[in-house]
């Protein structure tokens, strides 16, 4: 009899998700009486809740711990797309309640020509399937791996896209938290995208308090070690948006010179020594003084670090010269290396695409859970809290060929 009840629930789930219940099909007719050895009998299939709603799946792309991302072609807006899929069984309670919703929230209302356009979630009993942008033309970290360092000009243009974005968020009261070469993605024109708000959070504008205008500070330390602003490696309530712009310079200096300006080590005392020391820049890259000292603004410590709005009136940034003379045909030399080195899955892959905390998709080296808990101290590359201890280790769905080749960091 609970056998019975177990195959029933099971069938009336796998109904409700519209997918084919075929080994709960079968176990219901064996039950019943009904044979199965007959075609004619078999029930027809059903279509997928992502067919009924118009999406043609047409490979995976990338999986991890509760979620993949898949390559689909959208029926309606006749192009191509990626959905990442969810699993409630899997994902934590925390991830479901909190950090999944608050993702979702954020992403839909923010539309800017520098960030992954989100098209729409579809829930159901099983599963989240959210669906966006398809970057085609991988990471910017892929890029770097492949040309070893981007020419200044086209740095330039795409460091003038991406603090574009960061600009555009602050603005909208919505702090990114983990802003790095693996959370920016190309399209087929090779747009810079920002994706990834896994660990974003909104309503973080200045407050009135005591008859002045205060910002929000925040409590979460999460991103990567590399990226980290001194605020975050010495776990203080920081400012979120200047922690954004740090790891905008962190990112400028990568692409120009190929290599992390502080270590990726879990050593927080050394880091915390590095970033005091400041950034060095390697004599064997040809970069002009305006662009370093772009970096050496930016990488300062927060009471005295640039804003966006301050950069922009920087030389460096306020040459009439957009750089795209330099770099004629860059696109198409690396579109071409990527399919002959990797094939054309590892320059489709889209996986970083909405990864972090909310789909656990990528590793993570440093992240507290929740905006709620007192400030944690970093120990092995982890934000030690105990909600932290209790979350499963996050999988990279990074091609593995190219985490065996890891950026050059000074020594």
């Amino acid at each position: 009899m609970e056998k019975t009840t177990a195959i029933a629930q099971e069938l009336q789930a796998a109904l409700k998700e519209e997918e084919v219940p075929t080994k709960s099909v079968a176990a219901a007719q064996e039950f019943s009486g009904q044979s199965t050895s007959s075609s004619t009998d078999e029930p027809k299939r059903r279509e997928s809740v992502l067919e009924s709603n118009g999406y043609e799946v047409q490979k995976t792309i990338g999986t991890g711990a509760f979620s993949s991302v898949k390559k689909a072609f959208c029926k309606t807006l006749n192009h191509t797309v990626a959905i990442k899929i969810v699993s409630k069984q899997k994902a934590t309670k925390e991830v479901r309640t909190k950090f999944l919703p608050r993702e979702i929230e954020l992403v839909r209302g923010l539309k800017h020509p520098n960030l992954i356009r989100f098209y729409e979630c579809i829930e159901t009993t099983m599963r989240f399937y959210i669906i966006m942008q398809y970057a085609e033309n991988g990471s910017l970290l892929q890029l770097i791996r492949k040309e070893k360092f981007l020419p200044e000009k086209r740095a330039k243009s795409y460091f003038s896209q991406l603090i574009n974005a960061v600009e555009y968020i602050h603005k909208m009261g919505v702090v990114h938290r983990d802003i790095k070469c693996e959370n920016i993605v190309f399209d087929e024109n090779f747009t810079l995208k920002l994706i990834d708000f896994g660990f974003a959070r909104g309503n973080m504008l200045p407050v009135m308090a005591g008859g002045k205008m205060k910002p929000v500070l925040s409590k979460t330390f999460c991103g990567s070690h590399a990226y980290a602003s001194p605020e975050i490696l010495k776990s203080i309530p920081y400012q979120p948006q200047l922690s954004d712009i740090w790891a905008v310079g962190v990112v400028l200096y990568t692409m120009v010179f190929g290599r992390l300006p502080f270590s990726n080590q879990t050593n927080v005392v050394v880091l915390i020594k590095q970033v005091a020391d400041g950034p060095k820049f390697p004599k064997d890259r040809c970069v002009s003084e305006e662009c370093k000292y772009v970096i050496l603004r930016i990488l300062r410590p927060a009471e005295v670090r640039i804003s966006i709005e301050e950069m922009r009136r920087l030389p460096w940034l306020n040459e009439e010269d957009s750089g795209y003379d330099e770099a004629a045909g860059f696109e198409k030399r690396y579109e071409k290396k990527m399919k002959l080195d990797h094939g054309p899955e590892l320059s489709c892959n889209v996986m970083a695409v909405l990864g972090g905390a909310v789909a656990p998709v990528k590793n993570y080296n440093t992240c507290s859970n929740s905006d709620d808990v007192d400030a944690g101290k970093i120990n092995s590359g982890k934000i030690t809290s105990e909600q932290q201890q209790q979350q499963p280790r996050q999988q990279s769905t990074t091609s593995p060929s190219v985490l065996n080749r890891k950026l050059a960091v000074p020594k």
